[in-house]
């Protein structure tokens, strides 16, 4: 299809693009926006279905060779597109795609090996944190993400954009119902699963804080009832799922009690870590160094 040329903010073609920062681009629309040069020529090469794009004039030349006909290309001056999208576009190109199902976890399941990785967030929300766990999982060879209800959208203009697109790759789970997904695992397919926790406490939060016979420390105001291992003493099983918590609040209760070990990277002066940084930390320990360990046993019921 030619560059169509678009000199009307009131022209309905570009509905889709307009005020992208709106919260009606949530999970649950059928289609999601890539946002800057290198993420929307990543798109166009994958296998989503693009059903527009979006160029300002300095950018047609640059990407004359990936246009394709089937996918109509608007054109509009850099100021006129500023205006439109509620906001200094500096990148000059958007592109518009369609959403596919999130993957179940028979599907994950089904094409994974003996040993797989997987990454599980219960409800980090923040945008940045979940773009940069999606890039460090493609980065370390993780078989899947799952997150609950309450995670950021990963398709979320902001979250594509962090993730340098590897949302595009990285197979996903969007977990209606995350605690029974995990339960799923743990006793269909022996996947171990492992709460990471922090060992030091902030005094500003309050709460009880009880420590365990170790080093380790759960999240302010959870009673310890099994051991943080230090990471560097930590083996992994063949099939390993590790959880984080949230950014203020680290991991409930629900999710320590659903795991059977818990990890923490001993500190000195830090009370915490960045999830982010902290996932990375996890991340190449567990897919480069750690010794093998026996997988969890599995409890039998007597009838």
């Amino acid at each position: 299809m030619p560059l169509l040329p678009i000199q009307s903010l009131d022209d309905p073609r570009l509905t889709v693009f307009r005020d992208v920062k709106a919260t009606r681009h949530s999970r649950w629309a059928g289609c999601f926006i890539a946002e800057g040069a290198r993420l929307v020529k990543r798109l166009l090469r994958s296998d989503y279905v693009v059903e527009s794009l979006l160029l300002t004039e300095g950018r047609v030349e640059e990407f004359s060779p990936w246009l394709r006909p089937d996918v109509p290309a608007f054109v509009m001056p850099q100021t006129l597109a500023a205006e439109l999208v509620g906001y200094n576009f500096h990148c000059g190109a958007m592109a518009c795609a369609l959403r596919r199902p999130s993957p179940s976890l028979d599907d994950i399941m089904a094409r994974g090996g003996e040993r797989m990785t997987f990454v599980v967030c219960p409800d980090v929300n923040d945008p940045e944190n979940i773009g940069t766990l999606i890039r460090l999982g493609a980065a370390f060879g993780i078989d899947a993400m799952l997150l609950g209800p309450a995670c950021a959208d990963p398709f979320s203009r902001r979250v594509l954009r962090v993730s340098m697109g590897n949302a595009l790759t990285l197979p996903i789970v969007s977990s209606r119902d995350l605690n029974a997904d995990l339960q799923r695992l743990k006793s269909e397919w022996q996947v171990q699963l492992a709460a990471t926790v922090v060992e030091n406490s902030d005094p500003t939060d309050g709460g009880e804080v009880v420590r365990t016979p170790t080093s380790g420390l759960p999240d302010v105001g959870v009673r310890a009832t099994k051991t943080a291992e230090p990471l560097a003493l930590a083996g992994r099983p063949a099939r390993l799922a590790l959880l984080f918590g949230n950014e203020a609040n680290g991991l409930g209760s629900e999710w320590l009690d659903l795991c059977d070990r818990r990890l923490t990277i001993p500190m000195r002066e830090a009370d915490s870590l960045n999830v982010a940084i902290a996932a990375g930390i996890f991340l190449y320990h567990f897919t480069t160094s750690a010794p093998a360990a026996p997988p969890v046993p599995q409890s039998v019921s007597i009838s």
